[in-house]
């Protein structure tokens, strides 16, 4: 149970991180008395979000699979943390034409120079944390527990049963029968060998009465 929450806290914290960095100024375009900023997403042509958004998404994934999707997914998850530590550690620049595209958008100035921010490392550490959570997940996903009994083949009808003995408990008691009695009483069987004297009284004097006659 600590593996698998440990394992969560890394993918969480590091996915959040990854996405949220992906929005943040890597690099600045500083000319005469103007300063432009670039996102990651947009030094990297949208690569650092789509990983960060991947790395979410299969996180959460894995709360819906058992053992072997989780170690499936772990893996993806794996190959997604190195991905973003790559990006990260390689602090991709914007292209000149569209740092010169956005600057002349707010300045007429031919020479500047781009500065990089610290938001490219950490977005690498991000990918770190999300790798780190994708190796807890691929060697202790075995020991996590089981999604819950009433997902599971077979609990359907077992609430649909139970739901069928409330319902007719309910009948009962508004009938006015107690619903502890026991409902398969044994049926009393009449002993063959005892006889209605009543009965045999009433033939015997009809066959007197008529031999009389």
């Amino acid at each position: 149970m600590r593996s698998r929450a440990l394992a969560f806290g890394c993918l969480l914290l590091g996915g959040g991180l990854a996405l949220v960095g992906s929005a943040q100024p890597w690099w600045r375009a500083v000319g005469e008395g103007v300063v432009v900023k670039f996102s990651g997403t947009q030094a990297t042509g949208g690569l650092s979000q789509a990983l960060a958004i991947v790395a979410l998404a299969g996180t959460l994934l894995m709360l819906a699979l058992r053992t072997r999707g989780r170690r499936v997914i772990g893996a993806l998850l794996l190959l997604v943390g190195g991905g973003i530590a790559v990006v990260g550690g390689l602090r991709l620049r914007p292209s000149a034409a569209a740092v010169r595209s956005q600057v002349r958008e707010v300045s007429l100035a031919d020479a500047f120079h781009l500065s990089a921010t610290v938001w490219p490392w950490i977005f690498a550490i991000a990918g770190m944390l999300v790798a780190a959570g994708a190796v807890l997940t691929i060697t202790t996903a075995g020991t996590w527990p089981s999604g819950s009994d009433r997902f599971q083949p077979g609990s359907s009808k077992a609430v649909v049963s139970a739901t069928d003995d409330s319902a007719e408990l309910w009948k009962a008691m508004d009938a006015g029968v107690d619903p502890t009695a026991n409902d398969h009483e044994t049926a009393k069987v009449p002993d063959p060998d005892v006889h209605d004297s009543a009965a045999g009284d009433t033939m015997e004097d009809t066959g007197r009465q008529a031999r009389e006659a």
